[in-house]
């Protein structure tokens, strides 16, 4: 018979459906979300095992109100009794599950961090970091998608019963061979302040090459701002915003972009570059912590510079990039180490 885990996430994040798809081979699973849920979860879990308690959710922080859902999701706990409860999102769901585990310390909490909810949030103010240190110190086994992640945990909390490992990939085709666009640059981060896509514009339309192009994916508050500095610098031409894309469409442009660039102020390993250096883009990234984990400047991948040229680009990088990838963030093989881990706790 297997344990019972339960999954305090959000249920339509493409992050949650990758852990239940890999704990759904260990654990009989349960998931409460305050957001709804994706159908495919139901691949993973019965549907009678999927507890909707709803509450929108804030990424930024700021979420107190979900506190009031305490007494509802210690409800189900209560009848599910599960051995393992793992929350993602350590400033809204993780403070939630650590308030359950203060009045249920027999049960094994996980605190999944998933970047900003580090980074960010417990920065902004004592009471966001009162919090984010309320829910660490509770947790039994804490994971971390980077090596600087965890040092801050460390430094929040003082809690070292950490795992880290990235939010990789699946397992990695080395012979694929891709067919590149040498002037086609990609962008996907979210169209928000941290990620600084007005100076991927800025820096894109100060290479004056009218044969380049680049294609902004993904959305957010300052499309239209992003939109009128295009037109602007006179590069609207050039500059493609796609918004939002499924998977299949979004492999489709990493497979053809010959750069990846992703240059935010703050943030932990993206799933975006090991995507991107596994489909054989160059990636283009901030000087952060994180990204230093993964990319040797100008060895398999630059950092980005206002001023900067597009860089010339090595033959064997994607071979490399390829073979960092699949040593490194295969998920599978990450979550196997995960759940020998669990079995210490």
């Amino acid at each position: 018979m297997r344990d019972k885990y339960l999954i305090l996430a959000d249920g339509k994040s493409p992050h949650t459906l990758k852990w239940v798809k890999e704990l759904s081979n260990y654990f009989d699973l349960s998931l409460i979300s305050l957001n709804g849920y994706d159908d495919q979860l139901l691949e993973y879990i019965d549907k009678e095992q999927i507890y909707v308690v709803n509450e929108s959710v804030n990424a930024a922080g700021g979420n107190f109100k979900l506190l009031l859902k305490y007494f509802e999701i210690k409800k189900i706990v209560d009848a599910l009794q599960p051995k393992y409860i793992n929350a993602h999102y350590v400033s809204s769901y993780g403070v939630l599950a650590a308030l359950v585990k203060r009045n249920n310390l027999h049960l094994k909490l996980i605190q999944s961090a998933w970047g900003s909810d580090i980074l960010v949030t417990p920065f902004e103010n004592r009471i966001k970091r009162a919090f984010t240190k309320f829910a660490l110190q509770y947790a039994d086994l804490i994971t971390s998608d980077s090596f600087y992640m965890s040092d801050k945990i460390i430094e929040i909390s003082g809690n070292k019963a950490i795992e880290t490992f990235a939010f990789g990939l699946e397992d990695v085709d080395l012979s694929l061979e891709i067919q590149k666009d040498e002037n086609l640059i990609f962008s996907n981060r979210a169209l928000s302040e941290n990620y600084n896509i007005d100076a991927i514009i800025r820096w894109f339309a100060g290479l004056e090459n009218r044969d380049l192009q680049l294609i902004i994916a993904n959305d957010g508050v300052q499309r239209e701002e992003l939109e009128g500095l295009s037109a602007s610098l006179c590069i609207a031409q050039q500059i493609k915003f796609v918004g939002f894309l499924t998977k299949e469409e979004q492999d489709a442009l990493y497979k053809k972009a010959k750069y990846y660039i992703s240059i935010p102020s703050s943030d932990s390993t993206a799933v975006s570059l090991l995507e991107a250096m596994v489909f054989g883009c160059y990636p283009i990234v901030s000087n952060l912590p994180a990204n230093r984990e993964w990319i040797l400047d100008e060895c398999n991948g630059s950092f980005f510079l206002k001023d900067m040229t597009l860089p010339v680009v090595e033959e064997n990088v994607s071979s490399v990039n390829k073979k960092i990838i699949n040593k490194k963030a295969i998920f599978s093989k990450s979550i196997k180490k995960y759940i020998n881990r669990l079995k210490e706790i």
